[in-house]
């Protein structure tokens, strides 16, 4: 029998109700309010949508999407970076994309919301509906790559590989968190690598003089604190999107547990941590500093551990820290979580250019870590029939759903 499915393109992230998204997303670390303060906020030279399939209007399954322009040699560092920004001086055409993402701009990883109680037989036919109209809406867009961003073992789990198998899968930065097993700062130091351990204590000693404030209300220090998180982010290699200074003025306000530790020298603010405090969990979400006196008094160090003495007063039983500097966060003594893209160009011969570059020069994470696993609890339904008819059905109400947000945004595309 033919399930009943619909599947709408809307031009927001948020297109289900507050129940229905955490339905869908019990686990994802982000909050609802997280996702719509950035969505909402906006990051400049991004757009976007969501695809949502339902049954009998209930939603089962959400793609949540961005389309951007993108570097190539974005993707990589160092001396790879050089090289494959002077290959791409022969062909610009291959380095700056336009991309439709399946996953969150400045999320902790990539999700797809799935209804844990719909039977797979139905999802089988709900992800091919979505995969058709995600490849129409590609086409819409005159997007060149679609990817899905930064997906890891479990928030991946749920993804049918097999309907993925032309995907090319690449590392992407891992995510660090320490788990938080300590009755006292002294107990976390004393588990550190000796010479860690030294130098994490000289650095408290110098930085006595550190005035340390968290606060909900950064308005006073609001225009430095989104200096030093510009002049931060311009010293980083490995950039994606640029938050807005509303961002950072409307986040505590709309994010429950959203705060500020920010750091002086006298008067001065020298550095700043914005976190997301729950339960289970200190999530590190920005970290911003000035070069030379953060620097100076090793403040990225001294606010590691002021953030674990936070946990252990507060009993909190995860600290969050997120992706980049993963040899320094281990020696602090994170445990890392593998993160991964897999990505598609619309044009065979683009993709098979992508590919085999991928291999050579693709980020590679500081040390060695497990594989990603991707779709370890999809089931494909052993009995699923596919007629072409039923295909043709779906294509055609994909394209009619894309073609409806185009009329609704007053036309959609690039180029």
């Amino acid at each position: 029998m033919l399930h009943t499915l619909t599947c709408d393109v809307a031009p927001r992230l948020d297109a289900v109700s507050p129940a229905e998204w955490r339905h869908l997303f019990p686990d994802l670390l982000d909050s609802l309010e997280m996702v719509r303060c950035i969505q909402d906020c906006g990051i400049a030279g991004f757009t976007f949508h969501s695809i949502v399939v339902r049954k009998a209007q209930r939603p089962i399954l959400l793609l949540p999407l961005f389309e951007t322009d993108y570097r190539l040699s974005a993707l990589v560092q160092g001396g790879a970076k050089r090289f494959v920004e002077r290959i791409m001086r022969y062909a610009p055409q291959l380095n700056q994309l336009h991309l439709l993402g399946v996953g969150f701009v400045e999320g902790e990883w990539g999700q797809v919301g799935v209804d844990p109680q719909t039977d797979s037989a139905t999802l089988d036919e709900a992800w091919d509906l979505a995969l058709q109209t995600l490849e129409v809406l590609a086409r819409k867009l005159q997007a060149h790559l679609t990817a899905f961003v930064n997906f890891t073992t479990q928030s991946g789990r749920m993804l049918p590989m097999e309907k993925l198998a032309t995907f090319s899968q690449i590392a992407s930065l891992p995510i660090a968190q320490t788990r938080v097993t300590y009755a006292s700062v002294d107990e976390y130091i004393a588990s550190l690598p000796k010479k860690m351990r030294s130098n994490v204590r000289r650095y408290l000693r110098k930085a006595h003089n550190v005035k340390i404030l968290r606060t909900h209300h950064p308005g006073p220090w609001l225009d430095a604190v989104y200096q030093l998180y510009l002049e931060t982010y311009r010293r980083s290699d490995v950039n994606f999107s640029m938050h807005s200074r509303e961002f950072f003025k409307s986040v505590c306000q709309r994010v429950d547990g959203a705060q500020y530790t920010l750091y002086f020298i006298g008067e001065q603010l020298v550095a700043f941590g914005l976190h997301v405090v729950r339960p289970d969990g200190l999530i590190d979400k920005y970290f911003g500093m000035d070069a030379v006196l953060g620097r100076a008094y090793h403040l990225y160090f001294v606010s590691w551990v002021k953030d674990l003495e936070y946990c252990i007063e507060n009993r909190i039983p995860l600290y969050h820290a997120g992706p980049t500097e993963e040899e320094t966060k281990a020696r602090l003594g994170a445990a890392f979580i593998p993160n991964s893209i897999f990505f598609k160009h619309r044009h065979p011969f683009g993709h098979w250019i992508l590919s085999t570059l991928a291999r050579h020069v693709a980020y590679r994470p500081a040390m060695p870590l497990p594989p990603v696993r991707l779709g370890a609890d999809w089931e494909t339904p052993s009995t699923s029939e596919r007629w072409s008819r039923q295909t043709n059905l779906k294509a055609q109400v994909a394209m009619r759903q894309v073609d409806d947000l185009g009329q609704a945004n007053g036309g959609i595309g690039h180029g």
